[in-house]
């Protein structure tokens, strides 16, 4: 019972986080003080970083990077307890560019739960295709208003 409850709000908060609004407070909200967070990689939004307000700091970095990203949940595994949760979310991810271009992509989350509160986050994304779609969205962003863009962000 204990894992379909946690699976139930995960999505719930999954489609709101997720709905291209750019509305990630949910997410933040759950954050412990001590949250760990990890986006995997050395590209634009690679992070590793702790607390709510650098958690809720990268969010904004990502919506200003991609705007509009939407994100879905394909599946979701819980397993635990309350004072030690894993959630491992796969969720497929897509935003239209400044180009006009579809960006599409995958990944998955693994968080940790304790007590309700999310105390580790690890993200894994391809960031190859992530880095192309940054530098595509810089590129038409920057032509729009007359901007020359060289090298790599």
């Amino acid at each position: 019972m204990y894992h379909a409850i946690v699976r139930r709000k995960v999505r719930a908060l999954w489609r709101i986080a997720g709905d291209g609004s750019g509305n990630y407070r949910p997410a933040v909200a759950m954050a412990a003080p001590d949250l760990r967070f990890r986006f995997i990689g050395d590209g634009v939004l690679g992070a590793e970083l702790r607390g709510p307000a650098a958690f809720a700091d990268w969010f904004e970095r990502a919506n200003r990077c991609i705007p509009g990203m939407r994100l879905s949940l394909t599946d979701v595994v819980v397993k635990g307890w309350p004072w030690n949760t894993d959630v491992v979310v796969r969720l497929r991810i897509e935003a239209t560019l400044a180009d006009g271009s579809l960006y599409e992509n995958e990944g998955i989350q693994w968080a940790r739960i304790r007590w309700g509160r999310m105390v580790e986050d690890t993200v894994l994304e391809d960031t190859l295709r992530l880095q192309q779609a940054w530098e595509r969205q810089q590129t038409a962003t920057a032509a729009a208003v007359g901007i020359a863009v060289t090298g790599r962000g």
